[in-house]
């Protein structure tokens, strides 16, 4: 008996050994997160207003913008968690150098692949929090209505979203490709469209810096 107790040990001390070299982990949060910005402390916003200086200097004497804009898009961490209470939603979590709501359009939205698919959560915000919409669904063809708090103290973005819209993932799922992005836009989008996209934008855990190819967090386990 005591041999067959050492020997459930050994398996035990074995798979939590195994788990986290294989980059799977059963549920993240805010102090492990399956996404981090590796190029966090070099802040890494980019795009046509941090391309060219002249053409924000612009936008900041009009009082369009201001160098805080920047800090509200960009990424330090992202994770994917579950509520045992709720076992038919999904969360996401998505920290911020410095959530707060300005009067310009500001995009947050975290992403995942399951079973060949790719799905997404995220929100858009303007006029000072005025505005705020939440979304997800399969990522840039079906979205769904969800739902998004916003902590300006702690600086975190959380998406809430039934399972159903997100493909129905089953206990032993895996997500996977995890990353975030965000994108600070003018308030009518349309007039973005004259710069090829959004003003600027960041993407997390990044992009290898050989091949130019995005990055991805962790994959995450679904428990529930």
């Amino acid at each position: 008996m005591k041999k067959k107790i050492i020997g459930i040990f050994v398996v035990m001390l074995l798979i939590s050994t195994i788990l986290p070299i294989t980059g799977t982990v059963f549920a993240g949060d805010e102090e492990d997160p399956e996404i981090t910005d590796e190029e966090q402390e070099n802040w890494d916003i980019f795009g046509p207003l941090i391309n060219n200086p002249i053409l924000f200097k612009i936008f900041q004497l009009l009082g369009v913008f201001d160098t805080s804009a920047f800090d509200t898009i960009d990424i330090v961490s992202a994770w994917i968690y579950e509520n045992p209470d709720k076992p038919s939603y999904l969360y996401a979590g998505l920290k911020l150098e410095n959530l707060e709501f300005i009067n310009q359009r500001t995009v947050y939205s975290v992403h995942w692949e399951c079973n060949g698919i790719k799905y997404v959560v995220g929100s858009h915000t303007h006029t000072n929090g005025q505005y705020i919409s939440c979304f997800g669904g399969k990522d840039r063809k079906e979205q769904h209505e969800a739902e998004g708090s916003f902590d300006l103290e702690n600086n975190i973005v959380t998406f809430k979203i039934h399972k159903d819209f997100v493909g129905n993932p089953q206990p032993g799922d895996i997500l996977t490709t995890t990353w975030a992005w965000t994108a600070l836009r003018f308030t009518f989008e349309p007039l973005t469209w004259l710069f090829l996209g959004e003003l600027a934008k960041d993407y997390a855990p990044g992009v290898d810096e050989e091949t130019s190819e995005p990055e991805y967090g962790r994959d995450y386990i679904i428990q529930y």
